[in-house]
Formats: structure tokens, sequence, C-alpha cells
């Protein structure tokens, strides 16, 4: 987006090497001052996306300058920097978007809402959309945005007419149109006289909703937002929530094409679909046109239901109906306009590939490509088990498959003589056995021809501490703490030793943690071993986290040995939030792993680099079981999955690709 030189409206795009507004303002003097932008060819990354998803965004700093040739295509300002201005050059600038590769017309319109007080622009005695007296409230809001988008709207019409369109209106309806949503003009939420309160982020809400509703009501169909998430939840509120989530987002701040391709598979700060991404090129804002984004990925089936699977695709955030066209795949998979796959009849056993592209109503495009597994029986949980030493002669765990058809039969090939393993993938152990690990692998089959793996793993004598780890107190209440340590595995009472931690904290030989006396702010720690009279044995692990007396906890009831119960406060937590990976992803190939966390419910969009997949396939609030895949020859290392819900939130978590 380009910068407004005037004292209200300065702003600085927001990239990975910042800019300051006095940096970039300086830059953009000089560009104006010289008129001269090299005129360069569209440069390309590494990818399959046509030359029209490369681009570049202009307005009123590039006015006389050599603009680029050979572009994808162009975004225009129609304003001055801010609302109710017009770019004094968006006549030329539109005509050279329009000879891009694309000629498509794209105008972008900066928005704001500085609130009545010494603007000549607030509706004062307005009837409609809404009636408006000049009061500081959400319906004046909502009609000075439709005002706003009135004015930009009829700017560009009058570009059209001077450039000696047959039909003006027409042109800039069916442009696609995005509204500048940034912190560097005036709006109430950010203004010393109204401030952060809940009515400001009403307000300049209802200022953007304004803005949709009038162009909505000329007939125009495409209208984007451009903002970064920290800029718009400053300017909109933290609980801004859905209200905005089918409108496709533009966003800024990534250093390279690599990176903008990358971003477009990432969360919305709209909670929908991320359209474009801005990046720096040859001196000016580049943009990158994001792909639908197809899901579901993949699936599987068993030789025997083969002839009648299906499965319908879609497209992420896009609620237009979509086109689908099939180019590979064809006759073992078919995928029909709609997105329906289907198979020609029975398929034997083998992996299935379907791919295509996308094309939406509004002229978007993407590619899809869908794998059908026929005939793999898959392990699911449990894959591990736990048990004490004084159990192990009477354990017994039954393995679990899917994508098999019938009955299905095990086979033990390897692994301890010490676990036995039944035609039923019922798994016994054979004694008492000593502490340690015991693993059994084989093979499943059906009577359809579908075959698989398994493999299990059966720990002896470990003794697990599970619930809470950590606890966090304000100072004040630090004398009366304790908390009753929970573990798994063991069989009867359960001795702890401490090793670190006292004198300050106490762990009795039956693990109630106390604290010898009041505590100073800081972090607290205890450790030590358990064990058992059978020969189980583990270890512990506490943290006590200590606060001024002022902080705010949420106080959580933990049960405790015995009949009585003890309050441990601990801390509040932004929902969701991923602990950890278990498991890694491995290039070439299709594996499952598990996300451990909170606040999942809803089947959240995982997302990570690209070649990679994430399909969401159990979802417990707690636990994400997920089917990665990844395209062969992919590069190992620690990579970030990013986890979106529906709602607009989200979180991240990093994973191992590894062979």
């Amino acid at each position: 987006m380009s910068i407004d030189t005037s004292a209200r409206y300065l702003r600085a795009v927001e990239l990975p090497i910042v800019f300051t507004h006095s940096a970039k303002i300086a830059a953009a003097i000089a560009m104006i001052a010289s008129s001269v932008i090299v005129s360069v060819n569209m440069v390309t990354a590494s990818s399959t996306a046509p030359a029209t998803a490369y681009g570049y965004d202009i307005s009123f700093p590039q006015c006389g300058g050599n603009l680029p040739t050979g572009v994808g295509f162009g975004i225009v300002g129609v304003n001055y920097g801010h609302p109710f201005s017009t770019n004094p050059c968006l006549t030329t600038e539109l005509q050279w978007s329009q000879s891009s590769l694309s000629g498509q017309i794209n105008f972008y319109t900066n928005t704001d809402n500085p609130g009545p007080a010494n603007n000549a622009h607030w509706p004062s005695n307005q009837q409609t959309p809404k009636i408006c007296y000049g009061a500081n409230t959400s319906v004046c809001a909502y009609d000075y945005g439709w005002n706003a988008a009135q004015q930009s709207f009829a700017s560009a019409i009058a570009a059209e007419s001077a450039l000696g369109s047959s039909s003006p209106t027409s042109a800039v309806t069916s442009a696609h149109w995005w509204l500048d949503v940034e912190t560097g003009n005036a709006w109430q939420s950010i203004e010393s006289i109204y401030g952060p309160t809940a009515t400001s982020f009403a307000n300049d809400q209802a200022q953007v909703q304004g803005e949709l509703a009038y162009f909505a009501s000329v007939g125009v169909t495409w209208v984007g937002i451009y903002a970064t998430g920290q800029q718009w939840r400053t300017i909109m509120g933290p609980n801004v929530g859905t209200g905005f989530a089918s409108i496709p987002a533009w966003m800024p701040g990534y250093a390279t094409i690599a990176a903008a391709q990358a971003a477009c598979t990432g969360p919305s700060f709209l909670g929908g679909r991320v359209a474009m991404i801005q990046y720096p090129l040859n001196g000016l804002d580049g943009d990158y046109v994001c792909g639908l984004l197809s899901t579901p990925a993949s699936a599987t089936a068993s030789v025997a239901t083969s002839a009648s699977f299906t499965s319908q695709l879609s497209v992420f955030a896009d609620p237009a109906p979509v086109t689908y066209v099939e180019s590979v795949g064809a006759p073992s998979l078919l995928v029909s306009s709609t997105g329906l796959v289907t198979t020609s009849g029975a398929l034997s056993a083998g992996t299935y590939v379907a791919s295509g592209t996308t094309t939406d109503t509004a002229g978007n495009t993407g590619t899809f490509s869908f794998t059908l597994v026929v005939g793999v029986i898959t392990q699911s949980a449990p894959m591990t088990g736990s048990v004490s030493i004084a159990s192990s002669n009477s354990y017994a765990g039954q393995l679990v498959v899917t994508g098999s058809d019938g009955t299905t039969t095990f086979t033990k090939t390897g692994g301890s003589s010490l676990l036995l393993v039944s035609a039923t993938g019922l798994v016994t152990s054979v004694g008492t056995l000593p502490a340690g690990k015991y693993t059994v692998t084989g093979t499943t089959l059906d009577t359809s021809g579908d075959n698989g793996t398994f493999s299990f793993v059966l720990t002896v004598g470990s003794i697990v501490q599970s619930g809470v780890t950590f606890a966090t107190l304000s100072a004040d209440s630090t004398a009366t703490f304790s908390h009753q340590i929970a573990v798994t595995g063991a069989s009867g009472p359960v001795t702890f030793v401490q090793s670190v931690g006292s004198p300050t904290l106490l762990v009795s030989p039956t693990g109630l943690i106390s604290a010898s006396g009041p505590l100073a702010a800081g972090s607290y720690v205890v450790r030590g071993t358990t064990s058992d009279a059978s020969g189980d044995r583990g270890k512990f692990f506490f943290n006590v986290r200590v606060s001024a007396p002022s902080t705010t906890t949420t106080t959580t009831t933990l049960p405790v040995s015995g009949p009585t119960t003890t309050t441990t406060t601990v801390p509040s937590i932004a929902l969701p939030v991923a602990y950890r990976v278990v498991g890694h992803a491995v290039a070439g190939a299709t594996v499952p792993l598990t996300v451990t966390g909170l606040g999942f419910y809803g089947r959240p969009k995982v997302t990570s680099h690209p070649g990679t997949t994430a399909v969401v396939t159990k979802d417990t609030g707690k636990l994400l079981t997920l089917k990665v895949t990844v395209k062969p020859r992919s590069r190992n290392g620690i990579f970030t999955f990013t986890i979106a819900l529906s709602n607009g939130t989200f979180c991240k978590v990093r994973y191992v690709q590894r062979a």
C-alpha cells in the first residue's frame, strides 16, 4: 500500500525489515521526486503458479514514475492516503493496471474512523442507510463508512470514464476491491480522545461494515480486507469474532516470494481464506495471489468397499461455488465438476491419486490433489501399553485397526518372545516380566485382501507422574500451599524420595508437596524418584511459580489421596494451546502424529510448509490425531504446525521431520 505524506496519516508497511514512519515516507518522497521507477520484468518463484498470480500495488507515491511492464496484475489505490480524497494519478495508474497480463481491474481504498470531532465528513443529518444525527454512535460510524466507500466508488467510475470505457460503472462493479485497514490512519480505538473501549471497537467495526454494505449495494461482488493481524485486532478489538470470516484477507509483512507463498496456507486474521500476500519487489510492494485450498487431501478404503467409495472435496473458506477440473487420476478415481470423488469400480490394493484445478465464480484459481489408499489396514490406538511388575503376569491388551473389511487376522513376525499375539490381535504376557520395554511386530490381513502391519510396545515397571506439574501462587498464599503428586503404573503404595528443592519445598514419602514457610516471588522446583514394593520405579517433578500478591490467578481444585482435597492455583491459558507433537513426519510417506494441548474442539485446520499436508482424523479437545503426508525428497528438519480454529484463534507447535 502507498503512504500519505500528510502528518495525520503517516504509516509504515509492516515488513521483516521494518521501516520507521520517517524512513518509509522518505523513500516515498524520493520516489516521487525522481519520478522514476525502474521498469522490470516480473520475478517469479519456483512455483507452478501462473504468471497472472504475481503483481504490484501502487498509488499516489508512484505518480509520474515508470511503472513495471509485463506484470500479472496491478492494484491501484483510489485515495490520496485517506478516505474522501482521490489519488491524482488514478486514471493513468488504472490504465497501467488494465495492461497487465490478467487485465483484471483491482482497486484498494483507504479506511478510517476518526469520530465526529473536527471531522467535516462525519454524517450529521443522514436518513439512509441508517438514521444518524451526528452523535458518536455505531450507526453514524456505519454511515461514515458507507459514505467513504461511495466517494471511492465514484472516483473509480470517473477514472474509467476518462479512459473512454463504454460502461464505466460495470467495469468498476466487476473489479476486485480491497479495504485498507491500518493503524496509520485515524481510528477511534487508537485516538487519544476515545481510546480502546468496547464502544470504540464497536464503532470501528461498524465503519468497515458500512463500507462493505455500500459496495454490496451497488453490485460489487468481490471485496477483501488488507491488514496485519496485529493492526486488525488493535483497531477492531480482541473479540471481533467471526463476523468477517467470509471476507478474503490480503496480508503484508513477508520478506520474499517464498515466504509469501508459504503464508498462503496459514491462518487469516479474519478467520477465513488468505487470498493475497504482499512482499517487497523491485523497490515496490509486490503481491502474490494465493490459490484456492482444497480439502480433504487423502482417504483410505478397503478393497471390498472401494467400489462404493465417495468423498466430497471442498475449498477452505470460500463460500462461492467452485468448479473442479480433473487432469490426473481417471479412470480409477473420478472427480466431478462439484468436487465429488468416486471410483470407477472395485480397485485392487494400491495408492491412487487424482489432481487438477479449481476455479470459483470470482475468478480465483487453485489446484487440488486427493490420494486414496486402498487395501491398507492401519493400526490405531493403542500402540503402547504399561503395567507394573506385579501385574505383568496377567497383562492383556487388544490391538485395534482401521481400513479392514470383515475379520482381521494378526500374525506375529518379530519382537520379544515374552509377549504373545493371538490371531484376533490380543497381546498377552508370558509370566511375570522384569522391568523394561517389550516390543512385538507383525502383519494384518483380512478376507478381502487388505493387509498392513502392527507394532506394540509394553513398558513394564515404570511409574509415570500424572496430573498437573506446576502451580502459580501469589506470595501471600505460599505458607499454606500443599499439593499431592499423582502417579500411574504402580502396584501398591508408592514411596517418594526428594532430591531437589529442599528445604524451600518439601516432599513427603507419600508425595505431598508443602512449603517450609512464606516464599518470595520466583520459581521453585522439586524433583525426585518414586518406587513401590514390587520394584516399579519412576521420577517426579513439580514447579511452583510465585508471583506478587496482586497477580490474578484461576483457582482449580485438584484431587489428593485420602478423603480431603487441597486447592492449588494454576494460570489461565489462552486457548487453543499446543504443548507438543508425538511422533515425527517422514518425507515421501503418510504417518500418524498426535498433538497434545487444550481447546482443540471443532476439528481445526492444521497447516505447515508447502509440500506437507496434515488432516485431522480425531479431535478430543485435548488431543489431535493427524494424518501427515510429506512430498518425496522433502528436506528434514524442525518445522511448525499452525492450528487454526474456525473462530479465528490459532496456535503453533514445532515438530520434527526425519527419515
